[in-house]
């Protein structure tokens, strides 16, 4: 197959090793541009995410801030290549809303990944959360999220409480998060789910998930640099699925979201 191009819809780029997650950062660091060279050399044509610093959560909002400032520092760095995604925080309300304004000026298509495990907080469903949603019903902000099995009934709520905003779930999972995935598919159609992280090496995943759900809101994502993405792009490929769900899971599906 002749693919002609793939849009990464989850990484975590970096500017130096305060955001590098990477598991042996000692056999594998490059700088920002030398990255972008790596990840297209997986053939990937497009990456899409957000800045996560390793250093613990201070329970400020400057924190969240400097994640969002280095990633319009890599913005800049990578230009079109990159659609910056940045973070909010459910206890900053108004911090969080002046933030989608400005990061919209900026020219951040998206929010997320969102990762409240690393920043104090877990609650989808809460009030606090919802109000931030408004504001990216109103800028037509995508919103990509981490998922775990726990937080099902929260996912719910939030999904249903926003059906104009576009959600995107980060990782499969394994076999019974996978499935949970996919009823969510079926009875959400804001909710798509993206093939970073765990789960992907699980041979027959992709075809399974194609069968269910169609392959219209799937979409490619490794995880990088955590994940290698040579190995995800192979993946999807080798699965036996049509060339036409290839594409829609490849590039396709990310790319209308991307334009909306």
């Amino acid at each position: 197959m002749n693919v002609p191009k793939i849009i990464d819809f989850h990484t975590h780029p970096y500017l130096s090793s305060e955001e590098f997650y990477c598991f042996y950062p000692d056999a594998f660091a490059p700088s920002a541009l030398q990255c972008m060279e790596d990840i297209k050399r997986a053939g990937i044509a497009h990456i899409c995410g957000s800045v996560i610093l390793k250093k613990k959560y201070d329970g400020g909002f400057d924190y969240i801030k400097d994640c969002n400032d280095r990633a319009f520092e890599l913005k800049k760095i990578m230009g079109d290549f990159y659609t910056a995604g940045f973070h909010i925080h459910p206890d900053f309300v108004r911090e969080s809303i002046a933030e989608i304004e400005l990061r919209v000026k900026q020219g951040f298509g998206l929010i997320g990944e969102l990762v409240p495990y690393m920043h104090g907080w877990s609650d989808y469903s809460q009030k606090n959360l919802s109000e931030i949603l408004d504001a990216a019903e109103h800028y037509h902000l995508p919103v990509s999220f981490h998922t775990v099995s726990r937080e099902q009934a929260e996912t719910d709520k939030m999904i249903e409480a926003h059906p104009r905003v576009t959600f995107i779930a980060a990782h499969p999972g394994d076999k019974e998060q996978f499935l949970a995935h996919l009823e969510r598919i079926k009875r959400h159609e804001n909710y798509y789910l993206d093939l970073s992280g765990t789960g992907i090496f699980r041979y027959g995943l992709i075809a399974h998930g194609v069968r269910e759900v169609g392959s219209e809101r799937l979409i490619f994502g490794t995880d990088y640099p955590i994940c290698n993405p040579g190995m995800y792009v192979q993946a999807v490929l080798h699965e036996p699925i049509s060339e036409a769900d290839m594409e829609n899971i490849l590039f396709k599906n990310a790319l209308k979201i991307l334009e909306r």
